[in-house]
């Protein structure tokens, strides 16, 4: 009952969290680059909390506090700096040319949560303790929430050869859904993968 109620407390943070950002960085008043700021922050905090989710359903079985805290970060950081690809887009440190760009920059590109999903699965096969899939999964999180967020504005953007294509906008309920579901999604997979289950370890290290 606890677990519960301390998930659904991780989750409504979680919304407060996208909400309030959204509705800070609100305003053409603001000045540019307190709206960044806001929008940056709210992406690093929804990374950090999905982290925490996601965490939460392996760290009892095999993470060490240190590797614990370690992930988190790695989801926070990653999270944030995602958009720093405008800058380097942009071949400028002005905030005013990196947010001007005429097309999306290359970290927004959504094929890298495909490519992050498949490293995490041949992350577990070589890592039986499943801590290199763990850190993949904080990468997933990291991205995959980043681009939900970004796509109440621009749709989601793939880009592989041959296809070149953006989704309409994502309307703000279905992002909400999406940001609240894809922690337990990615957990979903750590559990088929192997990493946080200790008896599915153990028979990936006996094959």
């Amino acid at each position: 009952m606890f677990l519960n109620i301390n998930l659904f407390l991780k989750h409504v943070a979680l919304l407060i969290v996208c909400i309030a950002g959204d509705k800070l960085g609100e305003g053409a008043s603001k000045p540019a680059l307190l709206r960044a700021f806001i929008d940056n922050a709210t992406h690093a905090l929804v990374g950090l909390i999905g982290g925490e989710i996601v965490l939460n359903s392996v760290k009892q079985h095999h993470l060490s506090r240190q590797e614990y805290c370690i992930l988190l970060l790695e989801a926070t950081v990653v999270s944030s700096f995602i958009d720093l690809d405008h800058f380097i887009e942009a071949k400028s440190i002005r905030l005013q040319d990196a947010t001007n760009l005429d097309r999306r920059p290359f970290l927004h590109n959504s094929a890298i949560c495909g490519l992050i999903l498949i490293l995490v699965i041949m992350f577990q096969r070589m890592d039986p303790n499943g801590l290199l899939s763990i850190a993949g999964a904080m990468a997933l999180t990291a991205f995959s929430t980043h681009h939900i967020r970004d796509a109440t504005r621009r749709g989601i953007w793939v880009k592989v050869p041959l296809l070149d294509t953006s989704t309409p906008a994502i309307p703000y309920i279905a992002y909400l859904a999406l940001v609240s579901a894809t922690p337990h999604a990615i957990s979903q997979l750590l559990r088929l993968t192997g990493s946080g289950n200790p008896q599915m370890s153990r028979l990936v290290e006996m094959v």
